[in-house]
C-alpha cells in the first residue's frame, strides 16, 4: 500500500490541523480514509476500561489513535513505517499517553501485556502468526479486536476493488477461535458501508431486515457502474437471512472467556 504520510504531514501543517477544511479543499479518497472523523465510529461505542493499556497494531495515520488515547490509560502504537508514526505523532501531539514504536509485530516485545490489542485494517498474511503473537501479548482477561474486509462482501462482488487482505466470516472465526472448542469466544459486528467509514453497526443480536439497506449502501469507493443493483441484492440477502455471510466487512471482539 502506498504510504501518503509525507504529503499528509505537509498538508496538515499547511492547514494548521484543520482537517475539515483540508478534506474540503483536497477531495481525495485516500485522504478521506486517513483523516475523516467518521473513522472513530468503528469503536466510539465500545466501553473501554479507563485504566487499561492498549496496543494498536498499525499506525493508520492516527485515524483511531486519538480515540484510544481518550478512552484508556496508555496506548502503544506499533508500526514499521517511520513516516506513518511521525504523522500520527503530529496529529495526536496533545495526547501525553501514547508511546510510538517503530517495529513490526513479529519482532515486538513488551515487559507488560495489554488489556486490548487492535487490528483495524492491519491484519495481514501470515494471519495465524499475527493472531498467535497478539494472543501472547494479551492479558488473561484481555480482548483482541479486529476489523477486516469480507472477501465475500457484496460491494466487492458488485465491482468495488477488494483490499489486499480480506477474510470470509468462517475464515475469520476459525482464525480467532480455531476449529476446536474452548479456544475463546468471539463476537461479530458488521459495520456499514464498511469498517473504514462506518455509519451503522449491526450485530448478531440486531441484523438488518429487508428494506433496511435499500437506500443506505453509500460507499465512496464503489465503481461508477455496478455489476448489479446493490440495494436490491442486499434486500435479497437480508430476506434470505444471509447478511452475516455477505456483509462488506467485520468487526470482531475475541476473548479467552465468555463475557458476562
Amino acid at each position: 500500500m502506498n504510504d501518503i504520510s509525507p504529503e499528509l504531514k505537509k498538508l496538515y501543517q499547511n492547514y494548521n490541523g484543520d482537517i475539515k477544511k483540508l478534506l474540503q479543499e483536497n477531495p481525495r479518497l485516500d485522504y478521506l480514509y486517513a483523516l475523516s472523523e467518521i473513522r472513530e465510529n468503528l469503536l466510539d461505542w465500545f466501553e473501554f476500561k479507563p485504566d487499561a493499556t492498549l496496543l494498536q497494531v498499525g499506525s493508520d495515520y492516527g485515524a483511531l489513535t486519538g480515540l484510544y488515547s481518550r478512552r484508556v490509560k496508555a496506548v502503544t502504537v506499533l508500526d514499521p513505517c517511520h513516516n506513518n508514526l511521525s504523522f500520527n505523532r503530529l496529529r495526536n501531539q496533545k495526547q501525553n499517553n501514547i508511546h510510538y514504536v517503530n517495529n513490526d509485530l513479529d519482532s515486538f516485545t513488551s515487559d507488560d501485556n495489554f488489556d486490548y490489542i487492535v487490528f483495524a485494517g492491519s491484519l495481514c498474511d501470515p494471519y495465524q502468526d499475527m493472531i498467535q503473537k497478539a494472543k501472547e501479548l494479551l492479558k488473561p482477561d484481555g480482548m483482541l479486536i479486529t476489523a477486516i474486509s469480507n472477501r465475500l462482501g457484496l460491494k466487492y462482488q458488485a465491482g468495488a476493488k477488494a483490499e489486499q487482505f480480506c477474510l470470509s466470516r468462517t475464515e475469520l472465526k476459525e482464525l480467532l477461535c480455531g476449529s476446536e472448542e474452548n479456544h475463546g469466544t468471539v463476537k461479530f459486528y458488521y459495520p456499514m458501508p464498511d469498517y473504514r467509514l462506518p455509519v451503522t453497526l449491526y450485530s448478531d443480536g440486531y441484523l438488518p431486515g429487508k428494506g433496511d439497506l435499500t437506500h443506505a449502501i453509500l460507499a465512496y469507493d464503489y465503481p461508477k457502474y455496478l455489476r448489479f443493483d446493490l440495494g436490491k441484492m442486499f434486500d435479497e440477502v437480508c430476506e434470505g437471512k444471509q447478511f452475516e455471510t455477505f456483509a462488506n466487512s467485520f468487526l470482531t471482539i475475541w476473548s479467552r472467556h465468555e463475557e458476562n
